[in-house]
């Protein structure tokens, strides 16, 4: 991996590493579920166009504004169309959309229970993709700032509820396969980035100094807010929730693959829609000079869920390869920090789940 967790690296690797497109002649999703979320844009609607192609049979679009993931739908399907000339209505593909609102927890576990109740469904992967990148300060009615919600706290949230609900779904479909058919382990695939390794993270050195103060109430704070580091740092915590959520699994019990996906710097998303003005249009230049195409960044979250194996379990990818972790997440104050954000992720969802007692699910 060229000199990771540098400037330089990400440079070479943005201008001259271009991951390869996963074919039909290598992989076949004939008969397989798979979920998406923010999946009507960006990276989300690019690895559902790819995913299309290699021949999954049911795909679930999980998107906030349905509208929006109707029109994707449409757009999807007509894509398939013409990929697919003179194919029967029959082998059409079964594209849904559910709703979900990574910015609501009851949105989050009224979809997490869709997946646990609709019967006769068998969902091979999950791509958890969607987030956000705000350069102004947004509080939502819970009090929590957005891109720390959606980034770190509701992702958390998704990965902790459907985990066991897809050991649970894997373990059925094992009991009843026959002649030898049992069916691949399950993936959960959470998108990160590269640039959680250049987070400041001032919030936690703030926090430490005032015994009556958490990171989160840190965060939640307009006045200590620093727009040039936010996404940043939610990457950083959705880093560090991983590697403390793939330690908390029972692994005497647990069958599900999770990898944690960097996609690259791309154009074309709508992750950066919020910066506008002179500043928008300088950052939406160096993008198109730098930036991969969103098409192209797809190829990585499609590889993390459907051709990385059971080896990337617990894996951070870059490039369709294991990589190298950041710098900051396997020091002994990383390895701490990530213990101080579980407990801390913990105290917010406790109104929600109990999020010990539901790691030590384990789908039988």
């Amino acid at each position: 991996m060229v000199l990771q967790n540098t400037y330089r690296g990400f440079l070479y690797r943005q201008l001259f590493t271009t991951p390869p497109l996963i074919t039909s002649s290598t992989v076949s999703l004939v008969g397989q579920t798979g979920i998406v979320t923010g999946s009507n844009t960006g990276l989300g609607y690019y690895a559902s166009s790819q995913l299309l192609d290699l021949g999954l049979s049911r795909l679930v679009l999980a998107i906030r504004d349905t509208a929006k993931g109707e029109k994707a739908r449409s757009s999807l399907l007509a894509t398939w169309k013409e990929s697919n000339p003179g194919s029967s209505s029959k082998n059409q593909p079964q594209v849904e959309v559910w709703p979900v609102d990574l910015t609501d927890y009851t949105s989050i576990i009224d979809f997490a229970n869709r997946v646990r109740d609709t019967p006769n469904l068998l969902v091979n992967f999950i791509i958890l993709n969607a987030g956000v990148a705000r350069f102004g300060f947004e509080a939502l009615p819970n009090g929590n700032e957005l891109t720390v919600q959606t980034n770190w706290i509701s992702t958390a949230l998704m990965a902790i509820t459907l985990r066991p609900i897809l050991q649970a779904q894997y373990t059925r479909a094992k009991r009843t396969a026959t002649n030898g058919n049992n069916p691949q382990p399950p993936v959960l695939s959470i998108v990160g980035s590269e640039v959680a390794q250049w987070a400041v993270f001032k919030e936690r050195k703030i926090a430490a100094s005032d015994p009556h103060t958490s990171v989160l109430a840190v965060l939640n704070d307009q006045k200590k807010f620093n727009p040039g580091d936010r996404y940043y740092t939610s990457k950083l915590l959705l880093t560090l929730f991983f590697r403390e959520f793939v330690d908390r699994l029972p692994s005497a019990k647990n069958d599900v693959v999770v990898n944690l996906v960097n996609p690259g710097f791309c154009y074309g998303s709508e992750l950066h829609r919020s910066l506008t003005g002179p500043l928008g249009a300088v950052f939406g230049g160096m993008k198109r000079a730098i930036g991969r195409s969103t098409e192209v960044g797809a190829r990585t979250l499609v590889h993390g869920a459907v051709v990385a194996g059971r080896e990337t379990h617990g894996c951070y990818l870059s490039d369709e390869k294991v990589a190298p972790w950041m710098d900051f997440v396997i020091t002994s104050k990383g390895e701490q920090g990530a213990r101080e954000m579980w407990k801390e992720l913990g105290e917010e969802l406790s109104g929600v789940i109990d999020i010990d007692v539901v790691m030590e699910q384990t789908g039988v």
